[in-house]
């Protein structure tokens, strides 16, 4: 027997007869919240999603140290009446993380024939002492037990990654955000939420209660969020994904501050349909990023209606030359994606497709680098697709503030919307 092979078998034997057996662990309480320490590693795992892709495949996300390997074995609760069954997993890190030593990954557990697991458990391969005195490995519902491919209750679902610190605060752009991807036929968006501001957390209500918005409390532990690129956000876009693979025709893969938007069509719905028409093997349509530097702050004062910065006062775009860095985000099919990361999809079913800018573009707004800099608007291109939304943008957004708090000075917005486009920049 190959040693490698030879060594799990015996952690498998040694993890769940020094510690318990299988059926017990089944017996234990399931977790509910979005992520768990597996005890005797220093990996963290997430959702457990079928993936009925692969026959009798249970995918557990996770987030795992690839400086501290550890093998997993996964113990599926079954409802047949035979109680636990234990299986190895196999780990697969993805290949992309940045050098960070925390890691998005899949632990991919196979399910015994006749099963009929809703729920599953992990184990670290640790060796007999630890074993002994081992916490209760965690138990995780499996999701996505109904596989769907057509009648989707959503067609377009806006998957953002995580909102930590500063982005907190910029309310006013996330509402018009909100309500722009509203207008172009966006039904439903996944933020994952670890702090904002009061005054974000009111927006965040009111979307929430209309179920245009599903907020995910992202809260990883100091230790992890310090050795792991931008607050784990690589493992934030693929549980999204999997959250919404049989509930959305097509997920969009972005940030916060990041806007899709469609310059031929009316809607982002009538421009993927006309896209998926065009290229039927697609399964990623990869968005180009356009920086739209941003120059001022939003005045303060009583006037001010909301904090955060205003899209419609962003009319300028930074050209992308022949040989700069092209970053884009994605239009998916999650049902095609197994694996992706922020700027490219790892494995897929499908073909890529690279959607012209002309078509659309991803509107990413933050200042501008200083050797870019221009008072006069040189080195920019004069782009004002987004006031042409601006009448139908702005009453939305005041019946929203409106609704959300008297305290809020509506006429300030309008008032600074009502401003000259032409002198922004």
């Amino acid at each position: 027997m190959h040693q490698t092979a030879a060594v799990l078998m015996l952690c498998s034997l040694v993890a769940w007869t020094a510690a318990s057996d299988p059926a017990a662990t089944c017996q234990g309480p399931t977790v509910t919240a979005l992520h768990a320490a597996l005890p005797g590693s220093k990996h963290v795992v997430m959702t457990a999603y079928r993936d009925h892709r692969q026959a009798g495949a249970v995918r557990v996300l996770a987030i795992v140290n690839v400086d501290h390997p550890t093998a997993v074995d996964c113990v599926f609760c079954c409802s047949d009446g035979g109680g636990g069954r234990l299986r190895e997993g196999a780990v697969q890190v993805h290949t992309v993380h940045y050098g960070y030593p925390y890691v998005a990954a899949d632990i991919l557990c196979h399910e015994p024939p006749g099963c009929n697991a809703t729920r599953v458990a992990l184990s670290a391969c640790r060796g007999l002492a630890a074993a002994a005195a081992a916490a209760a490995p965690p138990v995780l519902t499996i999701h996505n037990e109904k596989r769907r491919e057509d009648d989707f209750p959503v067609f377009l679902t806006v998957c953002m990654s995580t909102v930590f610190g500063a982005d907190g605060g910029n309310v006013l752009q996330f509402l018009q955000t909100m309500e722009l991807y509203r207008l172009w036929g966006v039904q439903k968006v996944v933020l994952y939420l670890t702090n904002c501001s009061g005054d974000f957390q009111q927006v965040l209500d009111h979307y929430t209660q209309q179920g245009f918005l599903e907020v995910v409390p992202w809260r990883l532990g100091e230790e992890i969020r310090k050795d792991i690129h931008h607050n784990g956000q690589l493992s934030v876009m693929n549980e999204c994904l999997y959250r919404n693979m049989y509930t959305s025709r097509y997920v969009i893969l972005a940030d916060v501050d990041q806007l899709l938007v469609p310059y031929k069509h009316s809607s982002l719905q009538v421009m993927v349909e006309e896209l998926q028409a065009q290229h039927p093997q697609a399964s990623v349509f990869m968005v180009e990023t356009h920086l739209f530097p941003w120059t001022r702050t939003t005045p303060e004062g009583p006037q001010v209606a909301v904090p955060g910065r205003d899209l419609l006062e962003q009319v300028y775009r930074e050209p992308i030359e022949e040989n700069d860095f092209r970053s884009h985000k994605m239009v998916v099919n999650p049902r095609l994606v197994v694996q992706t990361a922020m700027f490219e999809v790892l494995k897929t079913y499908g073909e890529r497709v690279y959607v012209p800018s002309s078509m659309a573009l991803v509107m990413q707004v933050k200042p501008r680098e200083e050797s870019k800099e221009d008072a006069n608007g040189k080195n920019v291109v004069l782009d004002e697709r987004i006031g042409e939304f601006k009448d139908l943008l702005e009453p939305k957004v005041n019946e929203i503030v409106k609704k959300m708090t008297k305290a809020y000075n509506v006429s300030g917005i309008e008032t600074s919307y009502a401003s000259s486009l032409s002198s922004k920049f």
